[in-house]
């Protein structure tokens, strides 16, 4: 099977020599195509750091990371960030949208960092991604006056904006009311599920990690057991 990202044996230390800790203890995992993957487990296990490690954010100690079957451990720093921005889209906890921008202008910025598309197709891509995001009535509006459930919407869309393969989240529904945590995440599921991306999130929500297709709990930077979707988890 061809997955949309692998990753295999990841070691990971933090901290000076003296006082480092062992975040990461031989982690693997594999994301394949239209799946939902969630991440769960007690602050400090290493689910961040491993979600880092897995967006070419930060480079494992030892073991090795895949996209599209494609070794990226190897790649210097200028082509990992091209490969970011072209495979991968990020969405975390707190939107890091710019409030002054338009929500088609907080869209239209990985695209402009790709460099593919011309200004018009810019914004007609960010438009259609709004409008899936059932904010096309709000293009203009500036991301400080949106509410909190749009700002994470158009976060989503602008996740979206370069087509990746892999979209990694980080308590992508940690600020928002039961309501719109339900939303966000039927929308995100959609979209996984329709365009044969991957999805994996870091959740404390017990409720949406039972509602993927596969539960990961860590403990202590390590993976210590993986079931499919509607199999009791621990959180």
């Amino acid at each position: 099977m061809s997955f949309c990202l692998s990753c295999k044996d990841i070691e990971r230390y933090l901290g000076e020599e003296e006082s480092r800790v062992h975040a990461l203890r031989g982690v693997s995992i594999d994301l394949e195509p239209g799946s939902v993957h969630a991440v769960v487990g007690p602050s400090g296990c290493g689910k961040s750091t491993l979600l880092y490690i897995l967006g070419l954010l930060d480079h494992p100690d030892s073991g090795w990371v895949e996209i599209q079957s494609e070794p990226m451990s190897h790649l210097a720093d200028n082509e990992l960030a091209r490969r970011r921005n072209e495979m991968i889209g990020f969405i975390f906890q707190f939107h890091f949208l710019m409030e002054d921008f338009s929500s088609q202008e907080n869209v239209t910025i990985p695209m402009r960092r790709l460099g593919r598309l011309s200004e018009a197709e810019m914004r007609e891509r960010a438009t259609s991604l709004l409008e899936a995001v059932d904010l096309g009535d709000k293009l203009d509006r500036p991301s400080r006056h949106l509410s909190g459930g749009e700002q994470q919407r158009v976060a989503i869309a602008r996740a979206l904006a370069n087509d990746p393969r892999v979209i990694l989240a980080d308590e992508p529904t940690g600020n928002l009311d039961t309501q719109n945590s339900q939303r966000a995440f039927e929308l995100l599921h959609n979209l996984v599920r329709h365009g044969e991306k991957a999805l994996l999130l870091v959740t404390h929500n017990r409720f949406i990690a039972d509602a993927c297709d596969w539960v990961h709990e860590m403990k202590d930077g390590r993976i210590i057991k993986s079931h499919p979707h509607g199999e009791r988890i621990s959180v």
